[in-house]
């Protein structure tokens, strides 16, 4: 071996020298062993995502595309979900594709390429262009006040249905989180719909309908005082993870999909018993699955599928690498582990809410 090789694979080489070794090495008689050893040193040590990305973007230039996919399934930084997107759109997967670019556009609207690809590969399948994704912290309290007997607080969250308030129902003197339908005129149907699911499928893990007025395009809810799983990913996974999973597989027994997991979608009544809110797409399994959050739709629903449990799944494992991408190095292996089998192959996707809470009740089996 050269000593540009020896070095690089030296374990003590700092990442800077790493990455600059690997790259003389490009285009080099030399450049087949670098890449097939790395690999090795991979499968026993993970290497630093820049230096993962760097072979893998060396597999797709030696033409080696599924190479290049394996190498790169644990990789989660915009880089190279949009390496892997390319290669997945030019092996004829735009759906799959699709799903990677809208994992980028989540973080960074304007990341480079990502909304000229995403409109195009959407185009292919007929699908619509992505929407900037609302900020909940940027939200401020709407001027007037629906006509109805709560007053209002403050504004906590802004999304394409409507704006839900932090409010005070005066009659019983109680907190409640007040859904305002932007457009009641037009949402009554699915302003009922949410409504009626939620109380039809009321019990452990899901957030309480109170009241609902579809004339005034109000939703009245329990207040989930300790705020969203967005605002708590940077805790521990085994506060809700399971729980979240079991209130999912209460809904698929039931005959429903969610269609919207999500962290904004999951609330806490306390600090250890989140609860699933917001059925406004949920849907009977198979029937025609509708429009979805940016970022956290599956590849098999963006091609058309029919609302299936399996979407849900998808969304839970979206959650789980959001929650790994925040925690960084301190993520838990056994929950990457399980967001990998989530949203990777459909074939090997746990099957629903059930199969998802047996996976991860095994791992509190001593």
């Amino acid at each position: 071996m050269s000593d540009e090789l020896d070095r690089l694979l030296a374990v003590e080489t700092p990442l800077e020298e790493a990455l600059g070794l690997f790259a003389d090495l490009r285009s080099t008689p030399e450049e087949g062993r670098a890449v097939e050893q790395l690999l090795v040193r991979e499968a026993r040590s993970p290497l630093p995502e820049p230096l993962l990305l760097a072979v893998g973007s060396a597999l797709v230039d030696r033409g080696e595309p599924a190479a290049a996919l394996r190498t790169l399934a644990r990789a989660t930084s915009n880089e190279a979900l949009m390496v892997r997107a390319d290669v997945l759109a030019r092996g004829g997967e735009p759906a799959a594709a699709i799903a990677l670019v809208e994992r980028v556009l989540l973080r960074h609207l304007d990341w480079p390429g990502a909304r000229e690809r995403h409109e195009r590969w959407s185009r292919s399948l007929g699908g619509p262009s992505p929407q900037r994704p609302s900020d909940d912290a940027a939200a401020t309290l709407a001027a007037s006040a629906p006509d109805a007997p709560f007053g209002l607080l403050r504004e906590i969250a802004r999304g394409g249905a409507g704006v839900v308030y932090e409010a005070e129902d005066r009659a019983l003197t109680r907190k409640v989180a007040l859904k305002v339908y932007h457009r009641p005129d037009r949402d009554r149907s699915q302003l009922l719909h949410e409504a009626r699911v939620a109380v039809a499928l009321a019990g452990p893990g899901l957030l309480r309908v109170f009241d609902v007025d579809p004339e005034r395009g109000w939703l009245a809810m329990e207040w989930a005082a300790f705020g969203t799983l967005r605002a708590r990913l940077h805790g521990p996974v085994e506060t809700w993870a399971l729980p979240l999973a079991r209130a999912l597989a209460r809904v698929h027994a039931a005959g429903w999909v969610h269609h919207d997991v999500k962290p904004a979608n999951v609330l806490f009544r306390t600090p250890t018993e989140p609860l699933l809110t917001d059925f406004g797409t949920a849907r009977r399994r198979g029937e025609p699955s509708p429009p979805g959050s940016l970022g956290f739709v599956s590849p098999e629903r963006l091609a058309g599928r029919a609302s299936d449990p399996r979407d849900d799944v998808y969304g839970f494992g979206r959650i789980l690498e959001e929650d790994a991408d925040a925690t960084s190095a301190a993520a838990d292996p056994f929950f990457r582990a399980l967001a990998a089998a989530c949203t990777g192959p459909d074939a090997e996707r746990p099957a629903d809410g059930q199969a998802l809470a047996a996976r991860i009740g095994q791992r509190y089996v001593r």
